[in-house]
């Protein structure tokens, strides 16, 4: 039901982007040179919602086989007793889990149609990361605090997801003068999701963290999901054939991560395109 709401706003959007690039070129007699295509890379920061990042806490709330599993694990838990000498056992899941703000890299083709109205098609890609720390507690029978008798030690958790961003929409321009046009996106959004790795290091040595689909051990988290967006944007001549494109988008699309991991929520991105094209146009 949602991707036949996103085509019906999708053809709605080029639709509407048709009219206004016709009934400008009916306003006034342009230099042919006002359309043209752009081809560009994008730079930029991504600000991912936090709602799917519990997923790498190890916490058995989201998999069977999490950091209790592995600590119990007959294989293993030798290693472990080793490790810590005393009695222990796992006092806290990361509390809030949350990732890391991260590059987005991506290309942009675009079309303008006039000085007030474009088109245009990117791909973005964004590898999160994902750092916390768990904590275990050991009793320590040496302890002579009798009110606390364990002492505590933390352990890093990770998390490693890939992201793309398909967005298809429209730029429409609220100011242009000279060389510089500063405009308005709409634009429906196709993204993909997918877990790389999720493990914990105790002793300087990795350890591992599961989520098998339907006990499938060869099959990670991840899927499509859908969305639209909406954003803001400065672009300025840098020379006869680069342009300059500073923006900023907000998402708000489907990340489909999981069965139970799959809402939607909103997120961000800052960045930089530059731009280059066939001829010189006036902005």
């Amino acid at each position: 039901m949602r991707s036949k709401l996103l085509f019906i706003f999708l053809s709605f959007l080029f639709f509407n982007t048709s009219i206004l690039a016709q009934d400008d070129y009916e306003y006034e007699i342009e230099d042919t040179s006002a359309s043209r295509f752009s081809i560009g890379i994008n730079v930029g920061a991504f600000f991912a919602n936090n709602n799917t990042a519990i997923l790498y806490s190890g916490s058995p709330r989201v998999t069977n086989y999490g950091i209790n599993y592995i600590f119990n694990r007959q294989d293993l838990k030798q290693t472990f007793d080793n490790y810590f000498v005393h009695p222990y056992s796992i006092d806290e899941y990361p509390i809030e889990s949350s990732y890391k703000t991260t590059a987005e890299l991506g290309i942009h083709l675009g079309y303008q149609f006039s000085n007030l109205i474009a088109a245009f098609i990117e791909f973005n890609s964004i590898q999160l990361k994902y750092e916390q720390y768990f904590t275990v507690a050991i009793r320590d029978p040496q302890n002579s605090n009798t009110l606390e008798p364990y002492r505590y030690e933390k352990f890093p958790i990770y998390g490693e997801e890939s992201r793309f961003n398909l967005n298809m929409g429209t730029q429409i321009s609220y100011f242009h003068e000279n060389e510089t046009n500063a405009y308005l996106a709409l634009f429906g959004n196709i993204n993909g999701v997918k877990l790389k790795r999720n493990y914990f290091i105790l002793n300087q040595i990795e350890y591992e963290i599961q989520h098998p689909i339907d006990n499938d051990f060869n099959r990670k988290p991840g899927g499509i999901g859908y969305g639209v967006g909406g954003g803001l944007g400065l672009k300025f001549s840098v020379s006869e054939k680069i342009i300059a494109d500073i923006y900023y988008n907000l998402y708000y699309t489907q990340t489909n991560l999981t069965e139970f991991l799959n809402t939607y929520s909103y997120n961000h991105s800052i960045g930089l395109r530059i731009l280059w094209k066939k001829q010189k146009t006036t902005y």
